[in-house]
């Protein structure tokens, strides 16, 4: 019995950990798409067959096993489908694999209580811990009142109940801890996976970010023939405003310019923080006369918007705005972050407040 303990502990073990490398790419909630709610029902499902396959055996006569555990799991994560869609599973697995008797169409009637209580429960404004409680409590419950109909030797029952309870609430403890950790494990990824690519501060792709979707853009642009444009800005005595107002004051006006340069530009140009005050446009398909409507669109919306350093306190800045295009500029297309550096050094080199475009003989200044 010990050994087809640890078995079927080793299964289920085995399979959740299986899981969370899928759970690390798709996030399994209430509000997943129908269809991967069905596979994950499915996967549940799975699991409780083979757990029944490889049985805890009491006595010769009678086996038990953890089956209960991928109902609840599949509640708490998935909700009310993926759990009824394992109860169906095994239910009829259980009936076909062991054929019609007391024991299948009572062990039936006890996976769809669970799967239907479990799937109530898992409704209850509760934490994760006082929902795995109420779960577990509920299911022992079940089983005490189907154990007796089919066991009627009071010594042998209480030897199976007993088995039951005790290695039900033992294994249920360390699958909560378990999952507990796997999720915490997930969210770490996950935000350290943001943390790679996205700027804490505005939300924007920050440089690392930035690198790579220009490599990606610039080979698309190459082998599509296309134009691709790159806008650099920086914010215009942006060290004078963090000296007088602080630096807190500072990261609002941050912040506040990643959403003009988000509602300025369109939904596919990488829009990134490169570091500082400084943020870069990368405008696909985009022609230079384009992008420089789009970036003297950029300049008047910074120039109007008010900036609120406070709950009554807002000021305004300026930005300077260097351009730099592919091919008819710029033939080499990995010259592009040069010369928009230096086309917006240009800019705030000649009074700041202006876009220039970079020119291959000399520098077309857009003078505002």
């Amino acid at each position: 019995m010990i050994t087809e303990l640890f078995i079927n502990s080793c299964i289920l073990i085995a399979f959740i950990s299986i899981s969370q490398n899928f759970v690390m790419k798709k996030d399994i909630n209430k509000n997943s798409s129908i269809a991967l709610k069905i596979l994950t029902g499915t996967y549940a499902g799975l699991l409780g067959i083979l757990l029944m396959l490889f049985s805890i055996r009491v006595t010769p006569s009678i086996i038990t096993d953890f089956r209960a555990l991928p109902i609840l799991l599949s509640a708490i994560y998935g909700g009310f489908l993926p759990t009824i869609i394992a109860s169906l599973i095994m239910g009829a697995f259980r009936i076909l694999y062991f054929g019609i008797s007391n024991a299948s169409l009572i062990a039936l009637i006890v996976i769809l209580l669970m799967g239907s209580g479990f799937s109530t429960i898992n409704l209850v404004k509760s934490e994760m811990k006082g929902k795995w409680i109420y779960s577990i409590t509920y299911s022992l419950l079940v089983n005490t009142i189907a154990m007796p109909i089919l066991i009627k030797d009071s010594m042998l029952l209480f030897k199976v109940f007993t088995v039951y309870c005790v290695s039900t609430l033992l294994m249920s403890y360390f699958i909560f801890k378990f999952t507990e950790y796997l999720s915490e494990s997930v969210q770490s990824y996950r935000r350290l996976k943001s943390e790679a690519t996205i700027d804490f501060l505005t939300g924007l792709n920050n440089v690392r970010q930035f690198d790579n979707m220009f490599n990606i853009v610039a080979q698309q642009t190459i082998r599509n023939g296309e134009e691709l444009s790159l806008l650099f800005l920086d914010i215009d005595y942006f060290k004078k405003i963090n000296d007088t107002f602080g630096h807190s004051s500072g990261d609002m006006i941050l912040k506040d310019l990643a959403v003009i340069l988000s509602n300025t530009c369109r939904v596919y140009d990488v829009i990134s923080r490169n570091g500082g005050e400084e943020f870069s446009v990368l405008l696909a398909n985009c022609p230079a006369a384009h992008a420089l409507e789009v970036a003297e669109r950029i300049r008047k919306n910074v120039e109007g918007n008010k900036f609120y350093i406070s709950n009554k306190v807002n000021i305004n800045i300026t930005v300077s705005l260097g351009i730099s295009t592919y091919p008819n500029i710029t033939s080499n297309i990995d010259n592009l972050l040069e010369h928009a550096d230096t086309a917006l050094y240009e800019a705030k080199k000649t009074g700041r407040n202006k876009v220039v475009l970079y020119n291959s003989k000399d520098q077309l200044t857009n003078v505002n």
